[in-house]
Parts: C-alpha cells; structure tokens; sequence
C-alpha cells in the first residue's frame, strides 16, 4: 500500500528527566508496596506462630542470608528516600514552584544523598 511510517518510534524522542523522575518514583512506590505487603506478612507469622518467628529470625542472622538482609534493609531504605524525596520534589512541582528550573533536581539529589547518608551512619 502506502510506505508511510504509522506513528512515530519511541526512538525518536528523548526522555525527559521530569519523566524519567515520575516512571523511578511509581516503581518504587510499587516495591515500597510489595515491602509493605511482605513485611504484614512477617508480622502475622509472628503474632501466630512462635516456632515460625524463631524460623524467620534464624534465617535472617545465619551469617550468609544475614549480607542478603543487610542488602535489602538499605536498598529498601535508599528506594523509600528517593520516593520520599521525589514525592516533595512533586508536591512542590505542583504549587508551581521551580517548575522550569534545573537547580531543584541537583538540589533534590545532592539533599537527599546526604539524608541519606546521615541516617546509614547514625543506624
């Protein structure tokens, strides 16, 4: 028929940072979600079942599963600190500040490594 393209190809665009700030800050609300989920699960175990809660903290302090842990403790904290810092930064975006001005996302970035660093320190 026709040689004509039928819409235009996701190549052709270039991502924009507020977009690629908006699509990280809905996945780490989706895995802030599943952690909820899973650690209600954990609670309950513990409510119920005192061999199940001496199960789950045995795993957790054997000295191999315990670096895996460790790993998920802080990813899950740096993935709540972005959301939680992404959230402002878009609560602000939204009472029309800083909208056009590239200084808010440096600014966001170089704030919430240092909070976060703080908080790795001081636990």
């Amino acid at each position: 028929m026709y040689n004509r393209p039928i819409s235009p190809h996701i190549t052709i665009y270039k991502p924009q940072i507020s977009s690629l700030f908006s699509v990280w800050h809905r996945i780490s609300g989706l895995f802030l979600t599943f952690l909820i989920v899973f650690f209600l699960i954990y609670l309950q175990l513990s409510l119920h079942s005192i061999n199940a809660l001496n199960i789950l903290n045995s795993l957790i302090t054997q000295w191999g599963v315990s670096f895996i842990f460790q790993f998920i403790y802080i990813f899950s904290l740096s993935i709540f600190f972005y959301h939680t810092i992404n959230g402002a930064k878009h609560i602000i975006w939204d009472l029309g500040y800083f909208i056009h001005s590239k200084f808010l996302v440096s600014f966001v970035l170089i704030i919430s490594f240092f909070i976060f660093l703080v908080i790795l320190l001081l636990s």
